[in-house]
Formats: C-alpha cells, sequence, structure tokens
C-alpha cells in the first residue's frame, strides 16, 4: 500500500505567497502561472536573461527547473530555506544545491543554542583578496531583529552575489546596531610589518569593531569565527571586550549575527574595490587567483610605482613576488 502524503493546503497557499513576494522584492518578473497535476502549481520567474519555473506541492516539495545560472541558484537556495519536507527530502534538496555550488543553510539545531539571545556577531572580508582593504563587521542583534534579518534571507555572504550583499547591507544597517572596520591596504602592509601573523592583524580588526560597537550598544554574548589561536581576539580586547563572553567557533557564519556581519564586511569590500577602481582607472579582480591580478599590479607599477601598488594590494602575498 502507497505511502500517504500528508497535504497542507494552507501552508501551501502561504510559500506560492511568499514566494511570489520575494520575487517582487528581487525586482524580477513573474513570467506565468499555471495549475499542474498532483495540485501543484507552477511559477516562472524572469530576472530579464534567464526564465525558471518553479514547481510547489501541497506536501510541501518545491522543484526548481531551468539551468543553473544566478536566477536558479538564488531560487533553489529560498526553496530550500522554506521548504517544510522531510529530512531524507531535504537531504536532497542539499545535495542539489552543493552541485550548484551553493553552501546549503544551517539547520535550525545548529543554531538553536543562540537563537533569541541579544548578542554581536563579527566577521571579517578582503583577506584572501589581493587587492583591496580588509573589512571586519559587527552586528547586535536580538530575538526582535533575528526574526527580521531571517526574513530578509540574511546569510553567510559566501551564498550570495555582490548585488544582493549591497542590496542587503542596507537593510541590515536600518535594522540593526551595527560597525564597520576598514583596514586600507597601507595600514593593513604597516600591520602586517609588525606582527608578520595574518591571525593577529584578523584578530586586531575583529576586537576594535566589537570594542566600538560595545560603545553605542552594550553586551554581554559576541560570536565569531574561529581562526587560529583561540586566545588572539582574547588578547586583543581592551575593557570593555574583555567582559564580554566570546564565543569562537567553526562556521560561525551559521549563525544569523555572524551572517549579517559578513554580509556589511563584504558590501563594503565591494564598494572600497569600486572605489580604488574608479580612481585608478581598471577594474581591479576580486579573489587571489584571477591572471589578471599580475597584469593589472604590473600596470600599476609601471604607471604609478610601487608606492601605489602598498596602497591598493596586500604586499604579503606571494602574488607581489611575480609582479615585481
Amino acid at each position: 500500500m502507497p505511502k500517504k502524503v500528508y497535504k497542507d493546503y494552507q501552508a501551501h497557499q502561504t510559500r506560492i505567497q511568499a514566494f511570489r513576494s520575494f520575487v517582487v522584492q528581487n525586482k524580477w518578473t513573474i513570467v506565468s502561472e499555471q495549475e499542474l497535476d498532483y495540485d501543484a502549481h507552477q511559477i516562472t520567474v524572469s530576472n530579464g536573461i534567464s526564465r525558471i519555473p518553479t514547481n510547489f506541492y501541497p506536501s510541501g516539495k518545491m522543484v526548481v527547473g531551468g539551468k543553473p545560472g544566478v536566477l536558479h541558484d538564488e531560487i533553489l537556495v529560498w526553496c530550500e530555506k522554506h521548504s517544510t519536507l522531510s529530512p531524507k527530502a531535504t537531504d536532497e534538496q542539499h545535495a542539489q544545491l552543493s552541485l550548484a555550488g551553493i553552501q546549503p543553510p544551517p539547520t535550525q539545531t545548529a543554531l538553536q543554542e543562540l537563537q533569541g539571545i541579544a548578542r554581536i556577531g563579527i566577521d571579517e572580508s578582503g583577506k584572501g583578496d589581493y587587492f583591496g582593504p580588509l573589512v571586519v563587521g559587527a552586528v547586535y542583534v536580538d530575538k526582535d531583529t533575528e526574526a527580521k534579518l531571517t526574513n530578509l534571507g540574511v546569510r553567510d555572504s559566501k551564498q550570495l552575489y555582490d548585488k544582493r550583499i549591497l542590496q542587503l547591507a542596507e537593510m541590515i544597517k536600518m535594522s540593526c546596531p551595527h560597525e564597520i572596520v576598514v583596514i586600507g591596504a597601507k595600514r593593513y602592509n604597516e600591520l602586517y610589518e609588525e606582527m608578520h601573523n595574518l591571525n593577529r592583524l584578523l584578530a586586531k580588526g575583529h576586537a576594535f569593531a566589537l570594542e566600538r560597537l560595545l560603545e553605542k550598544m552594550p553586551c554581554d554574548l559576541a560570536i565569531a569565527d574561529q581562526f587560529g589561536n583561540e586566545s588572539y581576539i582574547r588578547e586583543a580586547l581592551l575593557e570593555k571586550g574583555r567582559a564580554i563572553k566570546l564565543v569562537q567557533r567553526p562556521r560561525a557564519e551559521e549563525d544569523i549575527a555572524v551572517a549579517a556581519a559578513s554580509v556589511l564586511a563584504r558590501a563594503a569590500f565591494v564598494q572600497q574595490i569600486e572605489l580604488l577602481s574608479s580612481r585608478l582607472g581598471t577594474t581591479l579582480p576580486k579573489g587571489a587567483s584571477d591572471p589578471a591580478i599580475v597584469t593589472i599590479g604590473r600596470q600599476i607599477v609601471a604607471k604609478y610605482g610601487r608606492e601605489t601598488l602598498a596602497k591598493v594590494a596586500k604586499l604579503h602575498f606571494k602574488t607581489t613576488e611575480d609582479i615585481l
């Protein structure tokens, strides 16, 4: 006898309406809607480049069609977040996300220890990029803003495209007390010369962002990604920071507060890269593996000198040897 599939038609309609709102929020277009067999409903969405059909079933199952790409992947992540499937079915969607090159959103179990507790999340952007600054973001989240950020779709910035990151960053700034510390390449290089240790430099940035936010918003708990020796951040903290409980753990960006901090840090990094590119009259590539990095680095040295390279690039990267 086939297993009976539970159908919740009210939740089914709620999911469909939430998806429509998601489409509007991203300024995409609903091309068509139609009813399918088994009480399924299909919505086809376009971003002006591609069209992606998504099927919604009363069981809670959602199937994303079309070819992988920006629109497909963002819809896939949304469906994973709003899924009400069984653990087995959810595992299947996680596999689909992995094939698309997307890290699945964190599970409820991984987050529940901190849910609803007022806390500050801290994260950085730019440490793996040859050009541009190191940016650290810190965001204060409580029970109310946690729910708001979740509804906005805030997650680790590595799961998002830059356009969406810039949009979310503005919403986070309007919703939460926050602090953004930008360590420009020139200052970054000076600090690295003093410390000769990237993890200590990261810790200094994390501690400074936390201290500045604590001046505006007292808090008893902070969470950050674990890197290097756990004592690095604690040793870098001043009086206010040393009084706070600091939790460091791998994949801390699974927590909504850290995820929000990662979005603010990445948005500021992207804006700084665009500003530097505009000043130099050339597009500075992100990351550290693009072959164009060496070519552009040599052009900067030839036109402006090594001193200018030190103002826009992290000189301790091995890439500098190839440029000079």
